[in-house]
């Protein structure tokens, strides 16, 4: 089964560069905390512009070109360990205090990742099963012919582990 996982196209761009190596993950609005975990080992990012543009959603669909490999996953449950990981990610230190904060139980899940940079780039079309508040998606299978290149390792990798162990 191949898996989707959508993502602020910020937070992609970041892991494309190298310049992140963790996604945060409370829950979609349409799925319980228990359902948004990364039980799944590699997964296609699907970046979303969704909630950095008001509601905007992209037009024509989501250009994939990131394939992700979980080297480590699991919860936080402390918000000093999370305010620790921030600087090393471009996510929104208010949104993500906001999503710890959300809900009955204060945690959030993580997956410290490896990626994989796609060639040529993968265009998923808008589709009612891409649709929706949710993190996780069943995707047709890739395109033949596509190539992966892996990020290089940065040192932003290597203090997020370092952050983790």
């Amino acid at each position: 089964m191949t898996m989707g996982f959508k993502e602020l196209a910020s937070v992609c761009d970041a892991i494309a560069s190298g310049r992140q190596s963790l996604l945060l993950r409370k829950a979609g609005l349409r799925e319980s905390t228990a359902e948004s975990g990364f039980q799944t080992k590699h997964f296609y990012l699907l970046p979303t512009q969704y909630h950095e543009k008001k509601g905007k959603a992209s037009g024509d669909g989501f250009h994939v070109r990131l394939r992700v490999e979980v080297i480590q996953s699991g919860d936080l449950l402390q918000w000093t360990d999370i305010e620790k990981l921030l600087p090393l990610t471009v996510y929104d230190p208010s949104t993500i205090r906001e999503h710890f904060e959300s809900r009955d139980q204060k945690l959030l899940h993580f997956a410290h990742i490896r990626a994989f940079l796609l060639q040529p780039e993968w265009l998923l079309p808008v589709s009612p099963a891409l649709s929706g508040c949710r993190s996780w998606f069943e995707l047709p299978s890739p395109p033949s012919g596509l190539k992966e290149n892996p990020v290089a390792a940065t040192e932003t990798a290597r203090r997020t582990a370092d952050l983790l162990a």
